[in-house]
C-alpha cells in the first residue's frame, strides 16, 4: 500500500498575486533619504495555499510580515516553539532569523505577506514574533487594513519609479502601524460613516475572492443588508452597480498581469475567475477599447520608453 506525500511548495496557488521589487530599485530605496527608513522588497496574497511551505535555515535578508486573513497555518522562529496561526494573526520574522511556516493541511490559509527592509524595520519587529491578533469588535477595521495591502500592491504593479516606491514606502508606515496600535486604528476608523464602511467592506470582500465568481447575494450577506438595500446602496455610493464594479476590478487587475507576467491570456483569464478565454477577451474590449493583446503590447512598449 503506497503513500501520497503532500506536495510542498512554496507558491504556485490558484489566484495568488505577488510582486517582487526588482534589486536595482532596492538599493535605490536603500539609499534614498525619504525611503531608506522602511521600504518594501516584495509584497504577495495567497489564498487558501494548500500545501504552502516554505523553510530557510539561515535566514532571509529581509523582514517577513504574515497576517492571515482565513484558514490556518504555523510557523517557527530561529527553532523556537511551533505557533499556530489563525485568523486576524500576524507575526512578524526578523532579517537574519532562520524560520519555517506553512499552511494547515486540513484549513489551508489565506495570507497577506510582505517582505522589507530599512534603517528602522528592526525596530518594527522587537516582540512581534509570536503571534498577535489584531481583530477588533468592529468589522471594517480588517478590511481598510487589506485594502492597505492592496493600495501598495497597486502602486508598485503599475509602475517601478522611484515616485512609486515611495508612495508605497509611506502607505506601509500606515499599515504597520494598524498592527502596532491596533486599539488607536480601531479609535480611526470608528470616524468613517456607514456608508463608507459597507462599500469597504464589499470592495475587499471582492478583491480577496477576485478569482472567483461571487453573487450580489453573497455580498448583501456579508456587508449585513438585504440584497435589493444593498444593490440601491451600493450603486449610490460608487456610480455603477456592484456587478460592473466587480468586472472592472477583474479586468484591471488582469491589466497588472498582462504588463508584469508572460502568463498566456488564457491562464490571465483562468486567475481572474472568467472561466474561459473567450468571455474574458469580449469583456477586456467592451471595458478597455483594445483586445488583451494590444494591451501588453502598449503597456510594455510604454514602460520600455520610459
Amino acid at each position: 500500500m503506497s503513500t501520497t506525500l503532500n506536495p510542498k511548495k512554496k507558491s504556485g496557488f490558484i489566484g495568488e498575486r505577488y510582486i517582487v521589487i526588482p534589486s536595482e530599485m532596492v538599493q535605490t530605496a536603500a539609499t534614498d533619504p525619504i525611503i531608506s527608513d522602511l521600504y518594501i522588497t516584495a509584497i504577495g496574497y495567497f489564498p487558501e495555499a494548500q500545501y504552502h511551505h516554505t523553510s530557510r535555515e539561515a535566514g532571509n535578508n529581509d523582514n517577513v510580515l504574515i497576517f492571515c486573513k482565513e484558514g490556518k497555518g504555523w510557523v517557527e522562529i530561529d527553532n523556537g516553539p511551533k505557533y499556530i496561526i489563525q485568523p486576524d494573526d500576524f507575526v512578524i520574522i526578523p532579517q537574519g532569523a532562520s524560520y519555517s511556516y506553512g499552511a494547515d493541511d486540513k484549513e489551508p490559509w489565506s495570507i497577506y505577506w510582505a517582505f522589507f527592509s530599512g534603517t528602522k524595520a528592526h525596530l518594527l519587529c522587537q516582540d512581534q514574533q509570536v503571534p498577535k491578533k489584531v481583530k477588533t469588535d468592529v468589522e471594517p477595521h480588517a478590511f481598510y487594513r487589506t485594502e492597505l495591502f492592496e493600495e501598495i500592491y497597486f502602486m508598485i504593479g503599475n509602475g517601478r519609479s522611484l515616485n512609486r516606491m515611495a508612495y508605497a514606502s509611506h502607505c506601509f508606515h500606515h499599515l504597520m502601524a494598524t498592527f502596532t496600535y491596533v486599539d488607536l486604528y480601531a479609535e480611526s476608523t470608528n470616524r468613517r460613516k456607514p456608508a463608507d464602511n459597507f462599500v469597504h467592506i464589499a470592495i475587499s470582500y471582492m478583491s480577496e475572492h477576485i478569482d472567483k465568481t461571487l453573487s450580489i447575494t453573497e455580498l448583501a450577506a456579508k456587508c449585513g443588508y438585504s440584497r435589493s438595500h444593498f444593490t440601491h446602496s451600493f450603486t449610490h455610493e460608487m456610480g455603477m452597480a456592484p456587478k460592473e464594479y466587480f468586472m472592472r476590478m477583474k479586468v484591471n487587475r488582469a491589466c497588472l498581469l498582462l504588463k508584469n507576467t508572460n502568463e498566456s491570456i488564457v491562464e490571465i483569464a483562468m486567475r481572474m475567475g472568467f472561466g474561459e478565454g473567450q468571455y474574458f477577451s469580449r469583456t477586456f474590449k467592451k471595458l478597455k477599447g483594445m483586445t488583451a493583446t494590444q494591451y501588453r503590447q502598449i503597456s510594455r512598449r510604454s514602460e520600455s520608453e520610459e
